[in-house]
């Protein structure tokens, strides 16, 4: 990935951000942070959900470039993983949760979104562990990265649903771990010592 690319990537990822963290002040005041997630912020029949939509939608963009563009960095089962991720978050933002409030809502398409962030969560998992398998054996800050990513996404979704009171914090959190992990990948492949690989951190 040249630095170009990377810069888009990571132009794309600032953006999703953006979107999620403003996500809460374009719906109704009725909706809470702590306990609210963000895929009910894009929920079906809220005014203003095209901004948390519009952050799924760049996410999805920025890890399918990514996963695009990295090479034997990722190997073919770490593209492919994210590949699928990314494809799959640009479906939760096309396909919509239920309101958190009494409103009109399409069941098929609420189970769309379900199964969409469902993948999404697998499909991380998977391609972390790829791509820090084929990084080998060696020790770094990287690992420390690879390991909170991957328990953070096994943990934090555990939370939310068992303490729906605080789904919403734990959801953020969870894409805060993923916007850092695809960063710092982003930087990590413009300063590749050759096409398709990095140096070791």
């Amino acid at each position: 990935m040249n630095r170009l690319s990377a810069t888009v990537v990571l132009a794309l990822l600032a953006a999703s951000a953006v979107c999620v963290a403003l996500a809460p002040l374009a719906v109704p005041e009725t909706y809470d942070v702590v306990r609210h997630s963000v895929s009910e912020a894009g929920g079906q029949e809220v005014p203003g959900a095209w901004v948390a939509r519009t952050g799924f939608v760049l996410l999805g963009l920025a890890v399918l470039l990514e996963a695009g563009l990295a090479g034997e960095a990722w190997g073919p089962w770490g593209r492919s993983a994210h590949g699928v991720y990314g494809t799959a978050i640009i479906l939760v933002g096309t396909f919509s949760h239920r309101a958190w409030y009494s409103a009109p809502w399409d069941r098929v398409e609420d189970t769309m979104h379900s199964i969409a962030a469902t993948t999404v969560g697998f499909a991380f998992v998977i391609g972390v562990v790829a791509v820090s398998v084929r990084r080998g054996r060696r020790p770094g800050p990287i690992r420390v990265l690879d390991a909170v990513a991957v328990v953070a996404s096994v943990v934090l979704p555990l939370i939310m649903w068992t303490a729906p009171d605080v789904q919403g914090v734990a959801q953020r959190l969870l894409f805060a771990v993923g916007y850092t992990w695809f960063a710092v990948e982003a930087v990590r492949l413009a300063s590749s010592a050759a096409p398709g690989k990095y140096v070791e951190l």
